[in-house]
């Protein structure tokens, strides 16, 4: 089929119009772009919500939309000009010096990012977090079922879910806001929920994951754009492993959390995201340096054990010295062979009925201890130790 590009530019207001791709079908598939709307975006009750509806929902917001391969993005998100620290500023290069290769007209040096740069940035940020997970998990698009119609148990089939976007039916959703007023008004019309949070949503009528925010939230911090990009990781991250071969049930805390933290630290240190709900504020701590806090804390009684983690299932039960040290074990067990995490992964999830293929939940905190020790050849009281040992002797001092 045929890539729905946008309509012309010429019957768009302004800024709808792409100043690098300039809206032309061969600059977006060059870029890897399917449309700049509109497109369906989730759901609303139990139908199809397309970007249409939500631009009539937010009349005032001006909403860059980008289909990419795996994702439908909405990005409300101002201009931000780059910061004189080092650090930033040579981050921000290289992914725009990634960015040049494919799309026209980009200055790797600019001070200034305009709302299109930022939506084509946070469109390729999307694409990198899917490409690294599927690489981790051993696994490439043609593996999953193109269709949840031609779903059908058989002799000799693997279960891999009911569609072709990790087994989800239909691409992954990101949509960032710049103020709470549109993400207040959207999270209370499109997912009937009331928080000052960031949000992921399983739109189950429609079978895809949602990952929405503000700039405001959480204090305002992701005003600055790393800080977007961090949590943008923490969550759509979360949003792929939930995904997984179809999302039918929630794992264990500490994996979720443990992953989320994972790939958002690699993208940087300094702003880290923790899953809180209304009712259990996290302990939003800003220390950073969580690998020479770690070796300090090693062995110590400052976090529990993983006998007693490995079967929490609410994120409330999470302290600061406790999302430090789930990161750590999960840093630990991919530092391993990725075949290890890939075999821990699919016992882990995607856990379905031999009969018929129906979900099973049964007993995760027991299937959890039985994939450790198959994929890592440890035991859960082996694994504090194991790991002990490593960061001893990996993890720098200050």
């Amino acid at each position: 089929m045929a890539p729905a590009f946008a309509q012309s530019s010429d019957k768009l207001p302004k800024w709808k119009v792409d100043p690098y791709t300039k809206n032309e079908p061969a600059a977006m598939q060059k870029v890897g772009y399917v449309s700049f709307g509109p497109f369906p975006f989730g759901g609303r009750g139990s139908g199809v919500a397309q970007t249409t509806d939500i631009e009539k929902t937010l009349p005032y917001s001006q909403i860059r939309w980008i289909e990419t391969a795996h994702f439908r993005i909405g990005l409300e998100l101002p201009e931000w000009t780059v910061p004189m620290d080092p650090q930033t500023r040579a981050k921000i290069r290289v992914e725009l010096e990634r960015l040049g290769e494919k799309l026209p007209g980009i200055d790797p040096k600019t001070r200034k990012l305009d709302p299109w740069l930022r939506a084509h940035l946070f469109a390729q940020r999307c694409e990198d977090l899917y490409a690294e997970f599927s690489a981790m998990a051993g696994v490439k698009d043609a593996d999953f079922p193109q269709d949840a119609k031609n779903v059908v148990k058989t002799a000799g089939s693997a279960y891999m879910g009911y569609g072709p976007f990790l087994g989800m039916k239909d691409k992954y959703l990101v949509l960032l806001c710049d103020s709470m007023t549109p993400f207040a008004t959207y999270m209370k019309e499109y997912l009937g929920r009331d928080s000052k949070f960031g949000q992921r949503w399983h739109f189950k009528d429609v079978g895809c994951l949602i990952f929405t925010v503000a700039t405001e939230c959480d204090g305002g911090r992701l005003k600055h754009d790393t800080a977007m990009h961090c949590t943008l990781a923490f969550n759509v991250s979360q949003c792929l492993l939930d995904g997984f071969r179809y999302y039918a049930y929630d794992l264990p805390v500490w994996i979720r959390e443990g992953i989320a933290h994972w790939f958002e630290r690699r993208v940087d240190e300094k702003w880290n995201s923790y899953d809180q709900t209304e009712g259990s504020p996290a302990d939003l701590r800003t220390t950073w340096k969580w690998k020479p806090t770690m070796k300090a804390m090693a062995g110590t009684n400052k976090y529990r054990t993983f006998s007693e983690c490995y079967q929490w299932r609410d994120f409330g039960d999470i302290k600061f010295e406790d999302h430090v040290a789930i990161w750590s074990r999960m840093d630990f067990l991919l530092a391993q062979d990725h075949a290890k995490w890939r075999s821990f992964l699919f016992d882990v999830k995607g856990r379905v009925n031999e009969a018929d293929w129906s979900p099973n939940s049964d007993d995760l905190v027991g299937v959890t201890r039985d994939a450790l020790k198959k994929a890592y050849g440890i035991s859960i009281l082996q694994l504090d130790e194991k790991w002990i040992e490593w960061v001893k002797t990996t993890y720098p001092s200050q």
